[in-house]
Parts: structure tokens; C-alpha cells; sequence
């Protein structure tokens, strides 16, 4: 059998990193104010891979010795994250642990030069309120690094690629005012995220060179529900710096389910109802079973009804009324049934009892008026 074959590259040197704001499902969001940041600005990164002891069990005989002892093997529950970077970058910041960003306008002082109006300004940034969650559904973050063999570049696939595919941070540390460098650190929790796919689809319009197309994806989608992973690269976002737009990934179709399923399973999930109605069938051609739905990204729930995405869960299918039993109300047969819609749709309704019902006796119609049998025909209100 064919045994493994590398070059045993060392990593050195963090040289990019990107964070993905995340949605509640996981995947990589879309036409948030920043979907995506990518900085050359940090001062280091680390990881811990966090293990759950396993259980020992111990039975010592009657003069004190050992009998049993069996020890159940350590399993991976999480990675533990730090970071710190070069500046307060109040964007960045505030991807990682939630707050807001104080911002001005792009005509006011505070604007570099080159500013459009219509940008904000990042110049501050505001914790969150005392108690809240401020970023419940996390970020993913990713880290490249040096490829080097025998300390040159190696000659293939010259980056590290590090993956971190679903994290919570919060602000570490003393923040130190002083005649130094203010430290701005981060700590954190990594857990697998399986619909981060292939990452964010960046919107990389006007950069030169134009990178490859998926120059920066991750090339083991199929991996990412593990808390962390790392592969070689043949390239890295360097020099690329701020936030970028996502694009989204393409839905090729949507399997039926409770709930359905996206694919590929890092598939931008439509905004919401409107927006799935203009992607077309998707895959569906038959109407999907009772209680089938897929989840929209404004939370909502959709599904196919044979001919068109329609809001809500696939309904049971409607039982159509053969009887009518009499009662005050009565009710209609066989169970389950829909009340017919009016008086005219009575007319193959089965009475019981074929004899004319009884002073009080009725059914209820769907349009919210009653019926009963007068023992040759349906006649419209209670028998009196």
C-alpha cells in the first residue's frame, strides 16, 4: 500500500488573516455591512486543542492493591483561540466580540484622503450593553503562514492555510493606557462548522494582480465540521487589506427535508421568500411531503408546493368531507376532514342520521355559516 510522501515544510511567519462574519446557520454571510476583513495587522495567533479527560475507573482488593483499572481515551471537545493585534481596530474588534463602530461621514475631517461620500468612517468603537450576547452566531477565522523547507520558500505550495471554521472571542487582558503600545488581545472558542464549505466568495473586483479564481477557498470543504484544520496553500491574501464583500455561493439545488438541505452546504441561503421565488425550482418538480420547509436567512420557512416556493411548512394533504354526523355542532367524516367551503358543496355530503336532525342541530362550514339535514335535503342553518 502506497504510504504518504511531503516535503515536512516548517510554518513560520503569520502572514494574513481573515475573518468571515458568520450567519445563523453557519455559513458565511451575505450584504452585512462587512462580511469579510482581511488584515496583515496581528501581532500573533494561537491555538490549544482542548481535550474532555477521559473517565478512570479504579478497584483496589481488600489490602489496598490496584484489581481494575481501565482509563476511557481523552476526546477533543474544542480549540482554544488568542490573538492580538497591532492597533484598536474598532472594525475588526467588533466582528470578533459584537459593540458597534462609531463612524462619520466620508465628507467629514475624520476621512483619509481618497474617501467617497457615501463611506463611513471608522473611527471608534462602543462595547456591547453589560450582559448581552453580542455576537451569538460567531465568526470564522483563517490564518496563513509561511511553507519553508530547508529555510527558503518551499517551491510548491508555499503557505500554511489554517482554518477555524466557527469561533466565539471576547476581549483579553488589561487594556494598558501608557507610554507604549495599547494591547489589544482576544481570546476564544473554536468548534467544527460544517456550513463554512469552501469559505466566502470574495467580491475582488479592481484588485491587482486578479488572483485565481478560488485562490483563497478552503480545499476540504467536506472537513470543516472539526474544530480546526490546516493544508497547504499555493496562495495567500497578502497585501489585501479591510473588509470585502461576500458574493454568496450559488444554490445548485435544494433537497426536501425537516428541513430541507442546501447544496452545496455553504450555499447562501436566500435573503427571504422573494428572493428564493426568483432563484426558480432549485431541483424540486414534485410538491414536497407534510411538514417539509427550508429555513430563509431572515428566518422564516418556505417550501415547494408542485409549482411555486410558497411561505410556511408543506401542509398535510386535504381530507375531503363524505359525511356529516348530526350534533350541536356535529361533525364531518371521515375524521380529520375539511369542513366543505359553503352550503353548495354539501351536495354529496352523506347525512347521518338520513332522518331530518333535530331542533338544534348543525354543522359548521368552512365560510363560518352551519347547515343541517332536513331529511331530504341540506338546508342552511340550525333544524328548528
Amino acid at each position: 500500500m502506497p504510504g504518504y510522501v511531503q516535503d515536512n515544510a516548517a510554518s513560520v511567519r503569520g502572514r494574513a488573516l481573515r475573518v468571515t462574519q458568520l450567519g445563523s446557520d453557519g455559513a458565511p454571510i451575505t450584504g452585512s455591512s462587512c462580511d469579510v476583513y482581511l488584515t496583515g495587522g496581528f501581532i500573533s495567533f494561537q491555538f490549544t486543542p482542548e481535550y474532555s479527560e477521559g473517565d478512570e475507573i479504579e478497584i483496589k482488593n481488600a489490602a489496598g492493591e490496584t484489581c481494575v483499572y481501565y482509563k476511557l481515551p481523552d476526546t477533543l471537545k474544542n480549540v482554544g483561540l488568542s490573538m492580538s493585534i497591532c492597533d484598536p481596530d474598532p472594525v475588526l474588534t467588533q466582528m470578533l466580540v459584537g459593540g458597534e463602530v462609531l463612524t462619520a461621514g466620508g465628507t467629514s475631517t475624520f476621512a483619509p484622503s481618497g474617501t467617497d461620500a457615501g463611506d463611513m468612517v471608522a473611527i471608534g468603537y462602543a462595547s456591547e450593553l453589560a450582559g448581552a450576547v453580542a455576537n451569538p452566531n460567531g465568526v470564522a477565522v483563517e490564518v496563513w503562514a509561511d511553507a519553508v523547507v530547508n529555510g527558503r520558500s518551499a517551491s510548491r505550495a508555499p503557505f500554511w492555510h489554517y482554518l477555524f471554521p466557527s469561533a466565539q472571542f471576547r476581549l483579553d487582558g488589561d487594556r494598558v493606557i501608557e507610554n507604549g503600545n495599547l494591547a489589544t488581545a482576544f481570546a476564544g472558542t473554536g468548534t467544527g462548522n460544517e456550513a463554512f464549505g469552501s469559505g466566502p466568495n470574495l467580491d475582488l473586483a479592481g484588485v491587482t494582480p486578479a488572483p485565481p479564481a478560488g485562490a483563497f477557498d478552503w480545499r476540504f470543504p467536506a472537513h470543516t465540521d472539526r474544530p480546526f484544520l490546516y493544508t497547504r496553500s499555493f496562495f495567500a491574501p497578502l497585501g489585501l487589506k479591510g473588509q470585502f464583500d461576500n458574493l454568496g455561493i450559488p444554490i445548485v439545488r435544494i433537497t426536501a427535508g425537516d428541513p430541507g438541505v442546501f447544496s452545496p452546504v455553504n450555499a447562501t441561503r436566500p435573503a427571504d421568500l422573494a428572493d428564493l421565488q426568483s432563484q426558480g425550482a432549485l431541483g424540486s418538480t414534485t410538491a414536497w411531503d407534510p411538514n417539509e420547509f427550508v429555513t430563509l436567512r431572515d428566518n422564516t420557512e418556505a417550501y415547494w408546493d408542485g409549482a411555486a416556493w410558497v411561505a410556511g411548512r408543506a401542509p398535510a394533504p386535504a381530507i375531503v368531507a363524505t359525511g356529516a354526523t348530526a350534533g350541536t355542532p356535529g361533525m364531518f367524516t371521515p375524521p380529520g376532514a375539511d369542513a366543505p367551503a359553503d352550503l353548495d358543496a354539501l351536495e354529496d355530503v352523506v347525512a347521518t342520521p338520513t332522518t331530518a336532525w333535530t331542533v338544534g342541530q348543525r354543522i359548521v362550514l368552512a365560510d363560518g355559516t352551519t347547515a343541517h339535514w332536513n331529511g331530504t335535503a341540506w338546508v342552511a342553518g340550525s333544524a328548528t
